[in-house]
């Protein structure tokens, strides 16, 4: 779509975790460091929380990149349901093949064991289970006894948790003591600063570069997508997508406050989200796990007077429309889809005519060559 236009060889707002998209603000950085360097010297577990679309997976994902091939890291993206489920998880990413009908003391002998193999071949294994606040007790209680398997006076499996703040209260919990004892690195990955926002937006435009050309934000954008996004890497990238959507339809180049007005037209669920949460930060010295951060309302205060229009809502588009004009590079099939729902005459009406117009061209193009 408007890869062409801005001289961009990939799209640079793209959800996926792309190593080389990586930001490394100074928290990002320093978490980073130390999570390599706790996992390398078998240190002890590491806690890494953060809000939805903060960045926790992507950072798991540099762990496991920074780690090379000397490791073997098994991610486990999905909570299992039980302790045997977490284990055969487990086993599966060291490639052993188990009895389907192993009952639990089996399966923790065979993934003890396999450890073992690899500790003889002196292969480092990290285990990196994400969503951990939505894992069972009893899984929860087989993470600590994993963590007791050592041979040779080294840890077998060295594990980093990854959740949501409310894991942290979880954590805190009386029953939890021993497991929290075991943690020697906390990160708490909050939301980007104005200017972490900035920099976040301005590298991921550096790296899908393709020569001059580029698209070119404004001041005043730039703080219209902060002060909208809330400083969330995610919901940045999906405003930012559409955003450089809205400018290729328009052939703007710059992108200013009036196309970030448009755009938000289009996305008003966002008026909802709840107030900034503080800086990115370490959560606490090691050994510590810091207490889960408040919990903001969902609903906030009325606009104040001066409020620039990029940032005040426009409660005639529906959430359908949101969620369709959000969901990645538009395609014909969602612009049809938001021309039938978007109200008329509506901004986000009008792009996906625009876009549905691109495609028809597209194609009568195609046929003639």
């Amino acid at each position: 779509m408007y890869q062409e236009f801005f001289n961009l060889k990939e799209f640079p707002f793209s959800i996926a975790s792309d190593e080389k998209y990586f930001y490394e603000s100074d928290i990002h950085a320093e978490a980073l460091g130390n999570m390599v360097y706790a996992v390398q010297q078998r240190k002890g577990m590491v806690l890494i929380s953060g809000e939805v679309g903060a960045g926790k997976t992507f950072l798991g994902n540099m762990l496991a990149s920074r780690l090379g091939l000397a490791a073997l890291v098994v991610v486990i993206k999905h909570p299992p349901g039980s302790a045997k489920q977490l284990l055969r998880a487990v086993a599966a990413g060291l490639g052993l093949k188990v009895p389907q009908d192993s009952d639990i003391t089996a399966l923790a002998e065979e993934v003890e064991g396999g450890l073992q193999r690899c500790q003889r071949r002196n292969r480092l294994v990290a285990l990196l289970i994400d969503e951990v606040q939505d894992l069972p007790d009893e899984a929860l209680e087989e993470v600590r006894l994993m963590w007791n398997w050592e041979s040779e006076g080294q840890r077998l499996l060295q594990i980093v948790l990854v959740g949501q703040p409310e894991l942290r209260k979880r954590l805190s919990e009386t029953r939890w003591e021993s497991l929290r004892q075991r943690i020697v690195l906390s990160y708490h990955l909050g939301r980007l600063s104005a200017e972490q926002t900035t920099g976040y937006i301005l590298h991921r435009i550096r790296v899908a570069a393709n020569g001059d050309g580029l698209p070119q934000f404004t001041p005043e954008a730039l703080k219209a997508i902060h002060q909208t996004s809330k400083g969330t890497p995610r919901l940045i990238n999906s405003l930012c997508d559409n955003v450089l959507l809205t400018a290729y339809a328009k052939g703007q180049h710059q992108i200013t406050n009036q196309i970030i007005d448009e755009v938000l037209g289009g996305m008003t669920a966002w008026a909802s989200a709840s107030p900034p949460a503080p800086a990115m930060g370490a959560a606490g010295a090691p050994g510590a796990v810091s207490p889960a951060p408040a919990v903001s309302s969902v609903t906030g205060p009325a606009d104040p007077p001066g409020t620039p229009a990029a940032l005040r809502p426009r409660p005639e588009h529906s959430p359908e429309v949101l969620w369709a004009a959000i969901s990645g590079e538009p395609s014909p099939a969602m612009a049809r889809r938001v021309y039938r729902t978007a109200p008329l005459d509506s901004e986000t009406h009008h792009l996906a005519i625009r876009i549905l117009a691109q495609a028809v061209l597209a194609a009568s193009n195609s046929e003639r060559s």
